[in-house]
């Protein structure tokens, strides 16, 4: 038995089928064409907004300002690594993201300074939680404490003697942080001297040597003779830069 054979098809039946397929492809290509065309040069994906998140002090009218997108220029035209530069300029704004937000806005995510010191030089300035120098302190962000006794002139001449500088006062500010007995509200100044190193300035009026020892484990010698019976309430000057033991000296 002969198997079976599709039937011959006619040619009228194969030019429809052609036809068929020939005008299948040319809607689809249009159809292709039309929204290329919309995304291209539509209105909808013009930049109708440039939005901010994450910023608390810097404002978001200079913000826009400096990161320079044009409403209505399109989404795909918006240089967003320029954008991002011009964020970074503001002294407030420490790193900034971008993205593009469809149908029509530009995003930018904004990670700001969070000040922890002062930085006496002449003025005062705002130290970050990286022992970055980024900002002169208004009046209303002086509730820090402030690192004295680097000299203007290094700051200017060696700025990496400073940064270095800056960089150890924060550890010891941190030390005094994450100190179980010392808080932060408890410290006033921390002094710098280049012949004798930090000092840590209570509000209490007390003064506590620190040197350039490590900083957690002066503290450590500092609390246990406060378990001992030391009232840095009453103005002391303890000396913690002297090897293993300390000295506390009551002051007039």
């Amino acid at each position: 038995m002969s198997p079976l054979l599709p039937p011959h098809r006619t040619f009228r039946e194969r030019l429809r089928q052609v036809l068929t397929w020939t005008a299948s492809a040319v809607f689809l290509s249009g159809t292709s064409w039309f929204v290329v065309d919309q995304i291209a040069h539509g209105r909808t994906f013009q930049v109708a907004s440039v939005d901010f998140t994450g910023n608390e002090r810097a404002d978001s009218v200079q913000l826009r300002h400096l990161a320079d997108v044009k409403k209505g220029i399109h989404l795909f035209n918006a240089d967003l690594a320029r954008a991002v530069r011009g964020v970074e300029r503001h002294p407030w704004v420490k790193t900034a993201t971008a993205r593009r937000k469809f149908p029509g806005a530009v995003e930018i995510d904004v990670v700001e300074h969070r000040p922890v010191m002062l930085l006496a030089i002449g003025d005062l300035w705002l130290v970050d939680d990286t022992a970055r120098v980024f900002k002169r302190a208004d009046s209303n962000l002086l509730d820090f404490p402030v690192l004295s006794g680097v000299n203007p002139a290094l700051f200017d001449t060696n700025p990496d003697v400073t940064r270095a500088i800056v960089s150890e006062a924060l550890d010891l500010y941190t030390a005094v942080s994450t100190d179980k007995h010392l808080a932060v509200s408890d410290l006033s100044e921390i002094h710098f001297d280049d012949r004798t190193g930090f000092e840590l300035v209570l509000r209490s009026g007390s003064e506590v040597v620190v040197g350039f020892t490590d900083p957690r484990a002066a503290l450590d010698r500092l609390n246990r003779i406060r378990e001992q019976g030391l009232d840095l309430f009453s103005p002391q000057r303890v000396d913690l830069d002297v090897g293993s033991v300390a000295i506390a000296t009551p002051l007039q």
